[in-house]
């Protein structure tokens, strides 16, 4: 993937646009469990060399730790989009197809699929990761996502 080295003039009307293309989206309980983080050049530095470091422990090695980091680097803009978690044990909650966790997290796809078609249509990339990075408690203590 290649990238532009700044983002665009007027790239905040367009963040805005797809967040409210995002928060459009179905919310059968109308918990509305999304959360919208722009992250700061150091916030997402730091993600970056978070998941690089990941990385690098895995099979490819350092190598592929620092390929990671210079790949991610290239990005010029971070949005995080999370989803609010209910106070109860998540992998029973997920098993249970009326639990408000499973209506939350299928809510809070179909906000990350509006923002990134909004996002698409004025010209935008976008990358929808579930990567082992944003499963980190560290992941959550640099974006500060609250964990409960």
């Amino acid at each position: 993937s290649k990238f532009e080295p700044t983002l665009p003039e007027g790239w905040e009307s367009v963040i805005r646009q797809g967040i409210e293309a995002a928060i459009s989206a179905p919310n059968h309980k109308r918990t509305e469990p999304w959360r919208f983080c722009l992250l700061s050049p150091d916030t997402a530095k730091k993600v970056c060399e978070l998941n690089a470091a990941l990385v690098a422990k895995g099979k490819g090695g350092t190598k592929a730790g620092e390929a990671k980091l210079k790949k991610w680097l290239e990005v010029p803009g971070w949005i995080v989009i999370t989803c609010v978690k209910d106070n109860v044990d998540e992998k029973i909650a997920m098993e249970d197809p009326k639990s408000r966790s499973r209506e939350d997290y299928a809510a809070v796809c179909c906000a990350v699929q509006n923002f990134c078609l909004s996002l698409h249509a004025n010209g935008y990339g976008t990358k929808w990761s579930t990567g082992n990075v944003n499963f980190q408690d560290k992941f959550n203590e640099i974006v500060n996502i609250p964990t409960t």
